[in-house]
């Protein structure tokens, strides 16, 4: 789904600051069919979504079921968010992140869509803010972390990459152009009877 231009402006303003309540709840499912994998894979729905600011670097904001990515002409003032998975248990393997949406599920992206994604190389955590990965202020790869895949989220089911298992695993997401102005935006529905809307993990497989 794509916004007119009328909306533009709305779309580009960070929704950080009114975080909504979550509706549907995020719940795990051992067994799903996702259609790119056997059924007898283990499903991992996110834990929570949370955004950080460059406008705020020092301010840390609730984490929710909101994924929310943008950014202004000239990358700036841009919102990227932390997309984190807990509970995965030990000796797991195969851990594969993937997205999924039912159809004509409501995402709404406007200018420059295609996003970089980073495996980040520790839990994340509620304090996090932006300075947590751009301690100097700027923007591009997150400190200490690692280009996990590139990927544009059209509604499309996607295997995006796969890593080694970890108990917790952690992934920050920003638009991949440097100077254009983008903005992505979804609520992360969980599972329910009409399937996943949004991300999850897939492992043992």
């Amino acid at each position: 789904m794509h916004f007119s231009p009328l909306l533009s402006i709305f779309l580009l303003t960070p929704l950080i600051n009114a975080q909504p309540t979550i509706q549907v709840p995020l719940q795990d499912e051992d067994v799903y069919n996702d259609g790119f994998h056997d059924k007898s894979c283990t499903i991992k729905l996110p834990s929570s979504y949370q955004q950080i600011s460059r406008v705020s670097p020092q301010k840390s904001f609730p984490q929710n079921n909101i994924f929310n990515v943008t950014q202004a002409t000239g990358g700036k003032d841009n919102t990227d968010t932390l997309l984190r998975f807990s509970g995965i248990p030990t000796g797991s393997y195969g851990c594969q992140l993937a997205v999924s949406f039912t159809f004509d599920y409501p995402i709404y992206s406007i200018g420059s869509t295609q996003l970089n994604v980073y495996a980040l190389p520790r839990p994340i955590s509620p304090s996090d803010t932006y300075s947590t990965y751009f301690p100097n202020g700027g923007r591009g790869i997150p400190k200490d972390s690692y280009l996990f895949a590139t990927t544009t989220i059209t509604g499309q089911k996607a295997v995006l990459n796969s890593q080694v298992c970890q108990p917790s695993l952690g992934y920050l997401f920003e638009i991949a152009s440097e100077t254009a102005a983008g903005s992505v935006t979804f609520a992360d529905a969980g599972n329910n009877l009409s399937g996943i809307g949004g991300f999850y993990l897939t492992y043992n497989c």
